[in-house]
């Protein structure tokens, strides 16, 4: 199939499955997504404010005061760091393969119980797929901390702010963050799958996730960077109705304005929300079944029917 067709069949496919939108949703959110869904609505701390919290904790730690305070505060930290990234993990990865199950099966059909070795596969591909990617942030990170260095003791341009001037100068860190974001939503997407519908094992996976990647390295990247940019798109639409709503809320509130002027301004702050998690569920489903339909020519797929309909095959 094209690449058009092949995104077509993936959003007819989770029309058909509303069941999918739920599960990729709670992924998203798993994965660090309610962190972009509740910034329209957050305030966010000021660098003053981030300063008077971390600056006393750092010169207690440079003078030897608290030591251990925190020292316990800083275990405390990793476990729970160590906690959410191997529980939410598997709570991700196991939305992941339920998600792609679904997706395969006949809608009408009951689905089996998900095999939980399928899990900590899908969760271990996902993790040595994103290796490449934090080298490439750290590396990333010191060559814009570098420039911003410059930038701030010696300005090249005053006429153009900081942030454009810190983003230029290190061009080549930012496209080693995208190549490496590239390869790592790839890899790791066309593993889970090989996993799941194949039943391989992780090495197995991630072989032929780099085999996939390299064979047609085009077509994988036109559909990770067309089914990306939708969901951009979406986060930033749902985001910028949910900032507007919430926004004039806050500010009826604030003035103690209890008319049903404030409580129109309320429902509609909860349905433009709703409506942004509906939505955002749906595009992340339907970027799922991106790769599920990429990979269903090519993997044994039972009681696969894609685009809405018994007997439907994807290439129909």
């Amino acid at each position: 199939m094209s690449v058009g067709a092949t995104l077509t069949a993936s959003l007819l496919a989770v029309l058909d499955r509303p069941s999918t939108w739920l599960l990729a949703l709670v992924g998203f959110l798993i994965r660090g997504g309610w962190l972009i869904v509740l910034a329209p609505i957050v305030v966010v701390p000021t660098a003053v404010g981030v300063a008077n919290v971390v600056a006393p904790l750092l010169e207690d730690v440079a003078f030897g005061r608290r030591t251990d305070e925190v020292l316990a505060s800083a275990a405390i930290g990793l476990l729970v760091a160590a906690i959410w990234l191997v529980g939410g993990g598997l709570l991700a990865a196991a939305t992941e393969v339920e998600t792609v199950r679904r997706t395969t099966e006949d809608p009408e059909r009951a689905v089996v119980p998900t095999r939980r070795g399928r899990v900590w596969r899908v969760l271990a591909v996902r993790l040595l797929a994103l290796l490449p990617l934090v080298v490439a942030i750290g590396w990333a990170a010191l060559r814009f901390v570098g420039v911003a260095y410059r930038e701030l003791t010696n300005p090249s341009d005053v006429a153009i702010p900081a942030a454009w001037r810190i983003v230029a100068g290190a061009p080549d860190a930012g496209l080693a963050v995208l190549g490496a974001w590239l390869f790592a939503e790839i890899v790791g997407a066309v593993g889970a799958r090989r996993v799941v519908l194949a039943g391989d094992g992780v090495r197995a996976a991630l072989r032929r996730g780099v085999a996939h990647l390299r064979s047609d390295a085009v077509r994988s990247i036109a559909l990770a960077s067309v089914s990306a940019l939708a969901l951009i798109v979406v986060l930033a639409i749902s985001g910028l109705a949910a900032g507007t709503s919430w926004t004039a809320l806050r500010a009826a509130l604030a003035d103690g304005d209890a008319s049903t002027g404030t409580v129109a301004v309320l429902v509609l702050f909860v349905g433009l929300f709703a409506g942004g998690l509906v939505l955002i569920g749906l595009t992340t489903a339907w970027r799922s079944a991106v790769w599920t339909v990429e990979l269903a020519d090519a993997l044994p797929v039972r009681d696969g029917t894609f685009g809405g309909g018994r007997g439907i095959q994807s290439g129909d």
